[in-house]
């Protein structure tokens, strides 16, 4: 399995995403231009929308490629948010979409490793990366590898709960 794209229906149950988020998932690939139709489309059908949201949610797959200029308008360069805010936000929606796909992944904590290095190695992760010395106090060298994988896997599962507050809707 990719980690990536990251398919729009489990994107909505995790996270508001701006036009700007958007915009900067899509810029990152993680996310396609599938992901931006369906918010368009979303947007139309509550009633409450920009004339190019209208436009963008009449877009097919194979006419995706003017997606970019609607990025552009609903998401100018001076409204475009704090990067760190929207980075925290997409760390938290992709590290969320590995969870409930790890079974999928022969390693997912290597599958992290590489997230961490795709983020620019963000601190707020770094108690279930594997390499780095746990700041807990917990001691790997007393506990097996498994033991200390369920560690890491319990740290992840924290991280995500505490973040799905702040994130999830």
């Amino acid at each position: 399995m990719n980690l990536y794209p990251i398919p729009f229906e489990f994107i909505k149950n995790y996270a508001h995403l701006s036009w700007c988020d958007v915009k900067w998932g899509y810029e990152n690939n993680l996310i396609t231009s599938d992901v931006l139709i369906r918010k368009a489309e979303n947007n139309v059908l509550t009633g409450s929308y920009e004339k190019a949201e209208l436009e963008l949610s009449f877009i097919t797959l194979g006419e995706s490629a003017h997606v970019v200029s609607f990025l552009k308008e609903l998401c100018p360069e001076i409204e475009q948010e704090d990067n760190s805010k929207i980075k925290k936000k997409w760390l938290f929606i992709v590290l969320s979409w590995l969870w409930s796909n790890r079974k999928s992944f022969e390693d997912p904590l290597a599958e992290v490793e590489i997230i961490y290095a795709d983020f620019d190695y963000p601190p707020e992760i770094e108690d279930f990366i594997k390499y780095m010395p746990p700041s807990d106090g917990y001691d790997p060298s007393m506990h097996s590898q498994m033991e200390n994988i369920n560690h890491l896997m319990d740290k992840w599962k924290n991280y995500l709960e505490k973040e799905s507050a702040v994130f999830k809707i």
